[in-house]
């Protein structure tokens, strides 16, 4: 039986409607068929039977963690996800023991750390989550299917228009509440604007970062005893930057990362020229003896961007936008699953305790701004520091704050506290506050003000990690 929400209210007979199959888009359909007798989901790919790529989501291809945070939040949401990934195949790592981060001050110490990052390919983690929502016998899944538009008045939505892509044929399907989790191609705006509404609001920075991305088969051996790396790039220097990352089967994910004006190429051939000219030789040295696996491939476009639905003069009933549908994030600081997770878990926590009542849809709106907050001040507070941003101006304050930052950074790559608070804030597991407690800011204000050069650090981040 479906769990019951709080204050008497009960959904018996309610239909949710999830437009968009994708991760946010699962997690939304296991959370609606507890409080909703049936639930739709609307997806417009043939998501396949196994981890394979998906057409729809060509950024699959590229490498990408999920935050511990993340992690732990789809394990409250969809229980036992967290043993079926690793039992496919993914690698859950501590951060920063078993992943090199390079900052732009050096090295953090590899230690070991209670934070963890799940890393594999994006086609594993959806196919988990995918099969396990399709167990359950409230979801029905309607694949190859697009949505038209949506169902309504500006006042409230009761439903969308789909149409069958192989037959051509339209239907209307009827809901409680629609759940928009399309990703970053999303037409949410569109569908908004054909029932009546005014155009929603948005923010948008954008640092002209590109990817590329190419897979390689090292030794058993290196694979084994290789961490993860990630070189964050320096938005105020060279702008570049790289990730090497285990993915299942014995394999790696190496992506390079440049921002405007630094951009990666495309070809085969100028992507490992690309590796030699990241801030640390790391990369390079490791792909020169791997094994190529297919091409590589870029990705490029990538801003930070998200709808202000909080600015709308009423926010329309039985809609709720989540995932990169709301706010797309760089995803050079990849928060994009977790933040994602974040908002499915606001909507759990509203419809447990309300319902499916009215007004609960602008509270669950608000909700999945807030959860995306510390992620979007992480992302743009780093992208506008860049000297060809397209964006505003960075305010007095967040200078201060970055100033600051600087600091702590500087500060964790010799104390290890120091490095065991700042990626807990990087993994959005605490909020960027905590790295004012006293263990944080007196290493943090009484460290060399001079910016250092060079790499200071372990000696070899490869090495094995320290205890």
């Amino acid at each position: 039986m479906p769990t019951r929400p709080g204050r008497g209210s009960d959904t018996v007979g309610q239909h949710g409607l999830v437009l968009g199959g994708g991760f946010a888009g699962m997690l939304t359909a296991q959370v609606l068929a507890q409080y909703m007798d049936s639930v739709t989901v609307v997806e417009r790919d043939v998501p396949p039977d196994g981890p394979e790529p998906r057409k729809g989501l060509p950024q699959a291809r590229q490498s990408h963690l999920l935050m511990g945070a993340g992690a732990r939040t789809v394990e409250e949401l969809l229980p036992g996800t967290l043993a079926a990934w690793a039992e496919a195949g993914a690698h859950l790592l501590s951060a920063p023991g078993d992943v090199a981060f390079l900052t732009k001050f050096g090295w953090l110490p590899r230690v070991w750390h209670e934070e963890f990052v799940v890393s594999c390919g994006r086609d594993l983690l959806d196919w988990v989550v995918r099969r396990e929502v399709l167990r359950n016998p409230r979801v029905r899944l309607l694949p190859h299917t697009e949505v038209e538009g949506l169902l309504g008045d500006a006042e409230r939505v009761t439903g969308a228009r789909v149409r069958e892509r192989g037959t051509g044929r339209s239907t209307s399907v009827g809901a409680s509440l629609v759940v928009a989790a399309t990703g970053r191609s999303s037409h949410v705006e569109t569908w908004l604007a054909g029932i009546g509404l005014p155009a929603v609001p948005d923010e948008v920075i954008d640092a002209g970062t590109a990817y590329a991305t190419r897979l390689f088969r090292p030794s058993p051996e290196r694979h084994r005893r290789t961490p993860g790396i990630v070189m964050i790039a320096n938005v105020t220097g060279d702008a570049t930057g790289g990730v090497l990352l285990p993915l299942e089967d014995g394999r790696w994910s190496a992506t390079v990362i440049g921002m405007r004006g630094s951009e990666p190429p495309a070809d085969d051939d100028a992507f490992l020229d690309f590796t030699k000219r990241l801030p640390h030789p790391a990369l390079a040295e490791l792909l020169a003896d791997a094994a190529p696996l297919g091409p590589s491939r870029g990705f490029r476009r990538l801003v930070n961007r998200r709808l202000r639905f909080d600015r709308l003069p009423r926010h329309p009933e039985g809609f709720v936008a989540l995932g990169d549908a709301a706010c797309v994030l760089n995803p050079s600081h990849a928060h994009g699953m977790t933040v994602a997770a974040f908002g499915v878990a606001a909507l759990r926590d509203l419809l447990r305790q309300y319902g499916n009542i009215p007004g609960v849809a602008g509270r669950v709106q608000r909700a999945v701004t807030r959860a995306a907050e510390t992620a979007w001040q992480l992302s743009v507070g780093d992208d506008l520091r860049h000297p060809s941003v397209i964006g505003p101006r960075l305010s007095a304050a967040a200078r201060a704050q970055n100033a600051y930052a600087d600091r702590v950074t500087r500060a964790a790559t010799t104390d290890p506290a120091v490095a065991r608070s700042l990626v807990d804030v990087i993994a959005l597991a605490r909020p960027a506050t905590s790295l004012a407690a006293p263990r944080v800011l007196v290493p943090a204000l009484l460290g060399r003000s001079r910016r250092t050069t060079g790499h200071p650090g372990p000696a070899d981040p490869l090495a094995p990690r320290d205890a």
